[in-house]
């Protein structure tokens, strides 16, 4: 964090800079030819985000987005006008004759809204407004629909960046943390998705070539299932190009295995680049980022896969095609052998209990990687090539998400996911050429897709209901106690234990005013008796009143602080009958220290209060604000508390000129 946010500062200090990078990725996405080596949507989307987060403004990056994709569009039109049918045979558009075909074809048949609709179709998008310009279509016209249809392509670019930053606004104080994560894997899913499409858009004049080679072979083989292997190979099969991809891709993870593998072997450790994602992440942990990446890995677990393979194998029994029920239910079955038996490992320093997640290969991702790359295989079957290339992008993005949440919770190497992902995509490529010998028949593909999907989702709710928060203490980042006796800790122990709250920046803020030594529960149930409002743990239906303008302080939840990355143990809030509409807001925070009498070890917790109240934000939602309290509010909270006749005062310390009570239950 510490070394990305200064970029996301210098966008916020200089936005003329962001605005400039903005309209030149939206310029050139719109280009001839160009536009299908730029990887917009990345850009745009988080550029929205920084919008929704605060950092950049909204309408100058609208405006910066809209005018580069109005510009672009034009600059191709012109070109198309001025050169006219020259243009088909000028570099770099003569090395993409089927791609000009295919926009030619696109504009004839659509006219005017191919424009419009063009701008959001791959491939075609790139060369539209070049070939409107050849074929003579109206300069005015153009213009009209570059406009309106530019407008609305920034809009849907931009919009979800923003949603997700205010979403982020929404799950409190906002995470610079979190957004960095969900910044990367959003930069890891787009980058992965554009080097793709590159390679095929660059294997295609060779692809065909290749492919009829490896059709004459089969053709001439004396072995039917040859045959077969090689009539799905032919050029025009829609199932040959996601056939031969698998095949490359087969090919370059046996490659990549080896090397990985004879370098784990010899050094018998994990690489420098392993331990420096490791460190890299620890540093970007926070609260809502672990949550949301604890659901993410719950996705990828053994039961939740078993349920998903469970589908296509039972349907395809059902219709009693038991070769691809077979074939199925061998590529789960080969990855389970090899999680079992080839598997070994370096624990991350210090990790103790979670040793047994550090293991190659990632069981996790070889598991999730297998299963739905095989799934892949069996619902683009027969479809047509745009359909089966979003299917396995959706499917592979999920596996990337997965195994992006390993290393964010820092529970596997890089090493282990590679070595997961290598694996399994040599399973899921026998499996992909094994399939090709046999008939599937009328298995209705998309169906078969939409019930694994939901198969999916509920297995996943259903595991997340019973395991989410056993998970999420598990994945916690490691924290070394420390223990003192009561004698101790009030001579020297307290200095060890943070003065004030460390937010999600990293950064300090409000000033713990009370120690409590004891159970939480015990600290609850005395502020509940004077007349504090004690709130559940923060969830997303806490974010539900955050939604409305209209909405008032008590229905609003406080905001779900942070200390050192971890939520508040506890959350209460008193009205301050002083100032109208505002409230006071106790939160106690766990420390690593410890407490040892007589009686008992008690944890340490750490207490503050803020005052709050309404922020309304340009009459999209509304969100607790908070400040310092006001002193005497702190001192008459405490002297509540400390004339309570079930609290004991061990004594007060002054931090920084500012006095911290020490108290505890009593016995």
């Amino acid at each position: 964090m510490d070394q990305i946010q200064p970029y996301l500062d210098y966008f916020a200090q200089h936005p003329s800079w962001a605005l400039i990078i903005v309209f030149l990725i939206s310029m050139g996405e719109a280009l001839l030819v160009i536009g299908l080596f730029v990887p917009s949507t990345a850009v745009l989307v988080g550029a929205g985000t920084l919008v929704g987060a605060g950092k950049l403004d909204f309408w100058p990056v609208m405006a910066a987005t809209t005018l580069g994709c109005i510009v672009g569009d034009q600059l191709s039109f012109w070109a198309g006008r001025f050169f006219g049918d020259r243009l088909k045979t000028m570099w770099p558009l003569k090395n993409y004759p089927q791609l000009l075909a295919k926009g030619e074809a696109y504009v004839k048949q659509h006219g005017g809204k191919s424009i419009a609709i063009g701008r959001f179709v791959p491939g075609v998008k790139a060369v539209v407004p070049g070939i409107a310009g050849m074929l003579g279509m109206g300069e005015a016209f153009f213009l009209m629909v570059n406009i309106t249809s530019g407008i609305f392509w920034s809009l849907m670019h931009l919009l979800p960046g923003v949603l997700l930053g205010h979403a982020l606004s929404l799950a409190g104080e906002l995470s610079g943390r979190l957004l960095v994560v969900l910044l990367v894997l959003l930069a890891i899913l787009a980058v992965a998705g554009w080097l793709v499409r590159l390679l095929a858009q660059s294997l295609t004049p060779y692809r065909k070539a290749v492919q009829r080679k490896i059709a004459g072979w089969a053709g001439e083989s004396r072995f039917r299932s040859v045959r077969r292997f090689g009539r799905v190979m032919a050029p025009d099969n829609p199932n040959s190009v996601l056939l031969l991809l698998f095949i490359i891709l087969g090919l370059a993870a046996i490659v990549g295995l080896i090397d990985l593998v004879s370098g784990l072997l010899i050094r018998h450790a994990v690489g420098d680049f392993d331990f420096a994602l490791f460190n890299f992440f620890s540093e970007l942990r926070s609260v809502p980022g672990d949550e949301i990446f604890v659901r993410v890995t719950m996705l990828g677990d053994e039961y939740v896969l078993y349920a998903v393979a469970l589908v296509p194998i039972l349907w395809m029994a059902f219709r009693r095609n038991w070769r691809a029920a077979a074939a199925m239910l061998a590529a789960v079955v080969a990855a389970k052998i090899v999680t079992l038996a080839f598997s070994f490992g370096t624990p991350a320093p210090g990790l103790g209990s979670l040793r047994s997640d550090f293991r190659f290969p990632s069981p996790h991702v070889l598991m999730a990687g297998t299963v739905f790359g095989t799934l892949a295989v069996i619902t683009s079957r027969g479809l047509q090539r745009w359909t089966q290339a979003l299917i396995a992008a959706c499917l592979a993005m999920l596996v990337i998400a997965i195994a992006f949440s390993r290393l964010y919770l820092g529970v596997n190497w890089l090493s282990d996911i590679l070595g997961g992902i290598l694996i399994a995509s040599i399973i899921v490529v026998l499996f992909s050429v094994a399939v090709t010998t046999i008939s599937f028949g009328r298995f209705r593909p998309l169906a078969l897709l939409a019930v694994s999907v939901a198969t999916l989702l509920i297995a996943t709710g259903i595991d997340s209901d019973r395991g989410f928060e056993r998970r999420l203490e598990r994945y916690q980042p490691v924290n070394k106690i420390a223990t003192y006796s009561i004698e101790d800790y009030m001579a020297k122990g307290w200095t060890n234990v943070p003065g004030q709250r460390i937010n999600l920046a990293g950064r300090p803020s409000d000033i713990f005013v009370l120690h409590w030594i004891g159970p939480v529960a015990a600290l609850q149930d005395i502020i509940a008796g004077e007349n504090y409002t004690v709130w559940n743990r923060w969830g997303w239906k806490d974010a539900l009143p955050y939604l409305s303008p209209d909405s008032q302080l008590d229905a609003l939840a406080p905001n779900p602080a942070v200390h050192e990355g971890l939520r508040a143990k506890m959350t209460a809030s008193v009205p301050d009958p002083t100032v109208p509409n505002t409230r006071n807001v106790l939160r106690a925070f766990q420390s690593n220290t410890v407490v040892t009498d007589t009686t008992g070890n008690y944890r340490v917790y750490l207490v503050g209060i803020t005052h709050e109240s309404v922020k309304r934000s340009v009459g999209l939602f509304a969100v607790p604000s908070d400040r310092a309290a006001a002193p005497a509010d702190v001192q008459a909270m405490i002297d509540k508390l400390k004339a309570d006749p079930r609290v004991e005062t061990v004594g007060s310390l002054s931090v920084g000129g500012q006095v911290v009570t020490i108290l505890r239950p009593k016995s």
